[in-house]
């Protein structure tokens, strides 16, 4: 199959295109100017600039399967509105419209499973799926608004929560956190690439949004626990050292639409958590070696 995939040098997408392209499947993946490309293995890709004109161009060059949109704005670091606005919806949609226009059949979008007014990320990502929503209707597209938990991964970027924390208690630092009440469906990316295959692979017709997730939700406090327990750590933990956002949401995925369809996560968030910082203490033990 023939793939146009937005945002593909994330993490996210770059674990996507490596997985469909040792596949054997044709990918056209759109980069920013000044995105590093370098997590990407496969050599089979076929970058463009991420602007709907080049989008265009490459969608009258070639008929394409799918449209993967990979292209996540979080709203961190005081980024503005406008900012997370045209990332998460405004060039997504753009897009789907090509889409219509060229008469590609699927299209699928990473939304989230967080609530949809909690933020400007939900926020956009909400209305964009609603946006898709109305294209399935009107034009026939098939959507999928696949709606994803927390996720992690032994190489993604070491200031995500996850991998900070078990660096922080592998090196006996302190580590601060809030309270850690709130409760997170935590999901392994290697099952998050596995069921974006399997929902691909399916190809559900019509509109249809599909949480990701293990379906378990342990507190952020259980999980930080966990992870000092693991390392078998000297850090001193103090929760609460760190405010919580304001209304911070409890959030666990309904897994029981993916479990109809045949897909069931192989990892939870324990031993996907412990296959996590066993792959981390490899990597840390290769550096040390090399040095």
């Amino acid at each position: 199959m023939k793939f146009l995939i937005l945002g593909g040098s994330g993490y996210l997408g770059s674990k996507v295109i490596d997985k469909l392209t040792e596949d054997g499947h044709t990918i056209v993946t759109t980069r920013r100017d000044n995105s590093d490309i370098s997590r990407v293995h496969s050599h089979d890709v076929i970058w463009i600039p991420a602007k709907t004109e080049a989008v265009k161009t490459a969608m009258s060059c070639q008929t394409f399967d799918w449209v993967l949109n990979m292209v996540c704005n979080y709203g961190k670091n005081h980024t503005q509105y406008n900012d997370c606005i045209e990332a998460n919806l405004q060039f997504p949609l753009e897009i789907l419209d090509l889409a219509r226009e060229f008469k590609i059949p699927n299209y699928l979008t990473i939304g989230t499973g967080l609530p949809s007014r909690f933020n400007m990320y939900t926020m956009t990502k909400e209305m964009f799926s609603e946006f898709g929503k109305f294209y399935a209707q009107k034009h026939g597209i098939n959507f999928l608004s696949v709606q994803l938990e927390m996720f992690y991964g032994a190489d993604e970027p070491k200031d995500r929560f996850l991998p900070a924390i078990i660096q922080k208690c592998r090196n006996n630092e302190d580590v601060k956190v809030t309270i850690g009440t709130q409760h997170r469906d935590i999901i392994a990316i290697q099952d998050v690439i596995d069921a974006i295959l399997f929902i691909i692979n399916i190809a559900p017709k019509g509109y249809n949004e599909i949480p990701l997730g293990v379906g378990e939700a342990p507190s952020m406090r259980e999980i930080v626990e966990f992870i000092h327990h693991t390392t078998n750590s000297k850090s001193k933990v103090y929760f609460g050292a760190i405010p919580m956002r304001e209304n911070e949401p409890d959030c666990v995925a309904d897994v029981s639409k993916l479990k109809k369809m045949g897909f069931s996560c192989k990892w939870s968030w324990k031993t996907g958590l412990q296959k996590m910082i066993q792959e981390i203490d490899e990597v840390n033990k290769k550096e040390i070696t090399k040095e």
